[in-house]
């Protein structure tokens, strides 16, 4: 068991140091060429920016704290992050890569399974 909780806290963390760069490559960007590009892909950069800090922070609260969240606390999380995920995605669908927005389905699936298994 202890193993396998190492691991996780290994993805964890590999999780959000890929977050950071990501998140650090982008704010560069949006920081160099702020005189150029669409105002409509500086939005779109903003709005995936906020979606990484709130997940940044998430992943700092687990890797902390643990996951010692109760089961209703968790429903809640996904529904959110269900919730969220749904609206980026009717906002920015046409400008979501194709393997992107096939990634964003499946895990949506996978979320409204679990909100489905935790009514139960």
């Amino acid at each position: 068991m202890e193993n396998f909780n190492n691991e996780k806290k290994e993805r964890q963390l590999d999780n959000l140091t890929n977050l950071v760069e990501k998140h650090t490559r982008t704010e560069r960007h949006l920081e160099q060429y702020s005189q150029i590009g669409s105002k409509e892909n500086k939005e779109t950069a903003r709005k995936k920016q906020h979606i990484r800090e709130e997940e940044m922070q998430n992943l700092k609260d687990k890797i902390i704290t643990g996951d010692k969240q109760t089961p209703e606390e968790m429903l809640e999380d996904t529904r959110i992050r269900y919730k969220s995920t749904g609206r980026y995605v009717a906002n920015n669908y046409d400008n979501i890569p194709e393997e992107n927005l096939k990634n964003i389905q499946e895990k949506q699936k996978n979320r409204k399974m679990q909100i489905e298994n935790f009514e139960d």
